[in-house]
């Protein structure tokens, strides 16, 4: 079981792969804290975990923060993908 103030270290130092193993913990405070985490960086890494807690999860506090921290998440790649720009055709 996970502690708040682990999400809030995990949260600090960018540790998705922690944040991704909390999103099974028991407690669902824990849950909803780590979706919302994941969803502050935005690591792609994170989506699909989200995607699924957001369907999935007992809890509907826990799904409902998954959703919040899902719609940051693709807010902010698509974000990104607009300043890259389009990709450029391949050279062939």
């Amino acid at each position: 079981m996970t502690a708040p103030e682990d999400i809030d270290a995990m949260r600090d130092a960018r540790d998705v792969a922690g944040l991704i193993r909390a999103l099974d913990d028991a407690d669902e405070f824990v849950r909803a804290q780590a979706a919302l985490s994941l969803g502050t960086i935005a690591d792609p890494e994170a989506r699909e975990p989200l995607d699924r807690m957001r369907r999935e999860d007992p809890s509907a506090s826990a799904r409902e923060a998954a959703a919040t921290a899902y719609k940051w998440l693709v807010g902010r790649l698509e974000e990104v993908e607009a300043v890259r720009g389009p990709k450029p055709p391949p050279p062939w």
